[in-house]
């Protein structure tokens, strides 16, 4: 081989052995920043934080960034045949119905004339923005008491009755929007509590309660029944309101995940998740 020949080919190979290094290099980077995204929700918590709580080992937690949307292995807005399907018939029902003030027709700005309906607002929208009270029930007017040991959320009416008319504070003609609820309770051979509340057949509230531990109450954030109150501040942060009702400690984080833990002795011993009123329109 002559020595032109000789220099081509080293040439080729140092170029291709440079090459290949800036491809990997290039790949360890991506890989290293994949890494760094998909650990960049996970949430670092001490174990002296952790201690207490009736899970302590191999617990992972997430800082709580996406709402809350499935508990006890079902999923929010999914048709009441799936709970069915997993849980069979519940212990109790429940049914009643809740009715929310629509705002005065008005004619269409699109078209004068044409009456206008706006849309429904949903049976959470006073309940998402009425304070820890309002949000403990989350699903409007009718919750019943649980029978695991935990209190029936504040505001509850007895099932079939029809709440007090609305005061119309607009001046125009209020329409009245009812829906029917039908509330599920499972009372299970762990003495874990379920409910699910339908509205007009799909899941919108899912409640579990009890003393834990039990692995399907955990939620997006990893935290589940029996764990602490300190725990639960340091994963969710400062609740948006919490209050006594009785015994019960209730720490609303509605707006930031729409999830709220009834916590007893310092215990969480219930965690409701519940549909917004953007999601029922």
């Amino acid at each position: 081989m002559s020595t032109f020949r000789k220099a081509s080919a080293v040439l080729v190979g140092v170029s291709l052995i440079l090459t290949m290094g800036t491809v990997c290099s290039g790949a360890t980077k991506a890989k290293s920043k994949a890494k760094v995204t998909v650990s960049a929700s996970k949430l670092k918590v001490p174990s002296s934080i952790i201690a207490g709580s009736l899970v302590t080992g191999a617990r992972a937690f997430s800082a709580p960034r996406l709402p809350e949307d499935t508990l006890a292995g079902i999923r929010l807005g999914r048709p009441a045949k799936e709970v069915l399907a997993r849980w069979g018939n519940p212990t109790r029902i429940t049914v009643g119905i809740t009715e929310s003030e629509a705002a005065p027709q008005t004619p269409s700005p699109v078209a004068p004339g044409i009456p206008y309906t706006p849309p429904q607002t949903g049976t959470f929208s006073s309940a998402l923005a009425a304070g820890v009270n309002e949000a403990a029930r989350m699903a409007g007017r009718l919750n019943p008491p649980m029978g695991g040991g935990l209190p029936g959320l504040p505001g509850y009416e007895v099932p079939g009755t029809t709440p007090p008319p609305m005061a119309n504070t607009t001046g125009g003609a209020a329409s009245v929007l009812t829906s029917e609820e039908c509330t599920w309770t499972y009372d299970l051979q762990n003495g874990i509590t379920l409910e699910f509340i339908l509205t007009d057949g799909l899941v919108t509230q899912i409640t579990v309660g009890g003393q834990g531990p039990w692995g399907l109450s955990k939620t997006r954030t990893g935290l589940q029944l029996g764990d602490t109150y300190k725990l639960v501040l340091w994963v969710c942060g400062y609740p948006e309101s919490q209050k006594y009702a009785g015994r019960f400690l209730r720490l609303s984080y509605v707006n930031k995940s729409r999830a709220l833990y009834t916590l007893l002795n310092k215990r969480v011993v219930g965690i409701t998740i519940a549909m917004v009123p953007s999601e029922l329109l």
